[in-house]
């Protein structure tokens, strides 16, 4: 840009500028703080507003004996909760182990060119392989295994380390 132009800039930048504070000035001043004035608002106001609205007030008091209330409700759930649970597995724990025995899940992951490692992670997540990618991820990098993931079909299952999935998929 020019000398002119920059000049032919900062002149309009001042025409716009005087323009601006004029109007400021001569502008009635009234309305605006007319519109900015706080207005009370009576407590039958509010009941009014909450009982329109289906909503009731109460006290803080009040607020914190409900809440003490559902956490008790709460502790009971759980304690009830935990007692059939423990009930549960008492007469289930035979089954249970033979369950876990039969319970082998086997994955033939394919990994392909231009895949990441957290990709690989993601497809182990969704089939149950691994529960957390996230975490899978950051051993990768951590032990940088992320740099030798090889391309290819490999044989993984449940239960298996992170070590042990990382030399599976590094070899």
């Amino acid at each position: 840009m020019s000398k002119l132009g920059f000049q032919a800039f900062a002149a309009g930048m001042i025409v716009a500028t005087s323009v601006l504070g004029g109007t400021y000035l001569l502008s009635d001043h009234q309305s605006a703080t007319a519109d900015s004035e706080k207005k009370e608002v009576t407590e039958k106001q509010v009941n009014q507003f909450l009982k329109s609205n289906g909503q009731v007030s109460i006290t803080s008091e009040e607020y914190e004996e409900l809440l003490a209330l559902k956490k008790e409700e709460v502790v009971q759930e759980d304690s009830e909760n935990q007692q059939q649970t423990e009930t549960a597995k008492e007469t289930e724990q035979p089954k249970e182990t033979e369950e876990k025995k039969e319970e082998v899940i086997k994955y033939n992951i394919t990994i392909k060119e231009g895949m990441t490692t957290s990709e690989v992670s993601d497809v182990l997540e969704q089939n149950a392989i691994i529960a957390s990618s996230f975490e899978f991820d950051q051993y990768l990098i951590k032990n940088n295994f992320h740099t030798r993931v090889q391309l290819g079909t490999f044989e993984v299952q449940k239960g298996m380390t992170f070590q042990q999935l990382a030399e599976a998929i590094t070899r």
